[in-house]
């Protein structure tokens, strides 16, 4: 991934201008995938793959998996599969009729009737980071379409990657589809409730950003002071896991596991062998901050508490796309006493935004099916 704005410029206007010139005239394969990510095999990007490989539409198509971690699955993989580094996924682009995005993307202008389809990760909450109008300059030329979770969101998402009305297209999050099946057996232990919390990032090695400065890991608790909310938690008789979001800088942080409260970072929590749209299906309410993975739990209508220590430096550096009021259907709160509260309400079954919720979740999503996978690949005009 290339954080300096001025090479991605270079680049655009140098080398992938000749590349999408030669995009132009390279035939087309339209059995063949390609799924490309520059951050890893996950997210929407993962959840479509796996519907594909469930749904059997491998044994028509070349499925093509152009991922930075790609030397780790390109083993055993089912018939017309195939996984390659993003440098490659560059010479697989060319070649292909559907392209996936959901993290990053291959600044070429599309081909006639070439589909390239930027899905992204996530509904808008946070403000947009201050180069990413810069760097979605040509989105028009870049995509056929771009996702808006709601027709709420399709301004929303014009504006953050500067493109024309006729380049959105409506549809949720394909990771979303799984919270509408069985839930699976994980071992989560036993307790009365099981919550989980989920914050975004504050400072990005990955991406060379920052949108506060982070004095611990978690929101009103020092590090020192984790064991003591896990005794509280013990009371509770309540289990928390922590997901750390997958770009946030861990590398001051202890992650130490107590009885009650489980801290993973990305890659520990890649080690449970867990899905996390599944493990959010088996929870009984979540904590975040302005991740927008609350837009996706609010499909699941179970209560949801905010974090504000830092909302308003937060608003005045990173801010927001919509009213952080407004669309925070939950507890908002802003010291540890709100947090405990929030728990002890939870396991008493106390909540009163469920109306709330169901609002804001007509807004924010307008498909609540569990069919975005197929609605992914029919706007694409993949069929088996």
């Amino acid at each position: 991934m290339i954080k300096n704005i001025f090479l991605k410029n270079l680049l655009i206007n140098s080398v992938f201008k000749g590349i999408s010139v030669v995009n132009q005239v390279v035939p087309k394969d339209d059995n063949q995938i390609l799924l490309y990510s520059d951050l890893g095999f996950r997210d929407n990007i993962k959840y479509l793959y796996d519907y594909l490989i469930e749904q059997g539409y491998n044994q028509k198509y070349k499925i093509v998996c152009a991922v930075k971690d790609y030397e780790k699955l390109d083993n055993d993989v089912p018939k017309n599969v195939e996984f390659v580094s993003p440098v490659k996924g560059v010479l697989k682009y060319l070649t292909s009729n559907h392209v996936f995005y959901c993290f990053g993307r291959l600044p070429i202008n599309t081909a006639r009737n070439q589909r390239v389809i930027q899905m992204w990760h996530g509904t808008s909450f946070k403000g947009f980071a201050q180069n990413m109008k810069k760097s979605a300059a040509h989105a028009d030329k870049f995509y056929t379409y771009v996702y808006a979770s709601s027709e709420y969101f399709r301004p929303i998402v014009e504006k953050k990657f500067n493109c024309s009305p006729d380049h959105i297209a409506i549809c949720g999050h394909p990771r979303t589809d799984v919270m509408y099946q069985t839930k699976p057996d994980y071992d989560l232990g036993d307790f009365k409730k099981v919550i989980m919390w989920m914050p975004t990032f504050r400072q990005s090695k990955t991406l060379g950003m920052t949108d506060v400065v982070q004095a611990s890991i978690l929101p009103f608790l020092k590090d020192s002071e984790l064991g003591k909310f896990d005794d509280f938690l013990r009371s509770q008789d309540v289990e928390v896991i922590v997901k750390l979001h997958p770009m946030q800088d861990v590398t001051a942080v202890k992650l130490t596991n107590f009885t009650n409260l489980r801290l993973l970072s990305n890659a520990k929590f890649d080690e449970t062998g867990w899905d996390l749209y599944k493990l959010l299906s088996c929870s009984d309410a979540l904590i975040t901050d302005y991740s927008s993975v609350f837009y996706d739990y609010l499909l699941l209508n179970r209560p949801i508490g905010f974090t504000e220590d830092d909302v308003d430096e937060y608003s005045q550096k990173r801010g927001f796309a919509v009213d952080p009021k407004k669309f925070r259907p939950g507890t908002h709160m802003k010291s540890l006493d709100d947090l405990k509260q929030f728990i002890m309400d939870t396991v008493q079954n106390q909540d009163q935004f469920k109306e709330q919720r169901k609002e804001i979740n007509k807004m924010a999503n307008q498909f609540q099916d569990g069919k975005n996978c197929l609605r992914s690949l029919t706007l694409s005009n993949i069929g088996k």
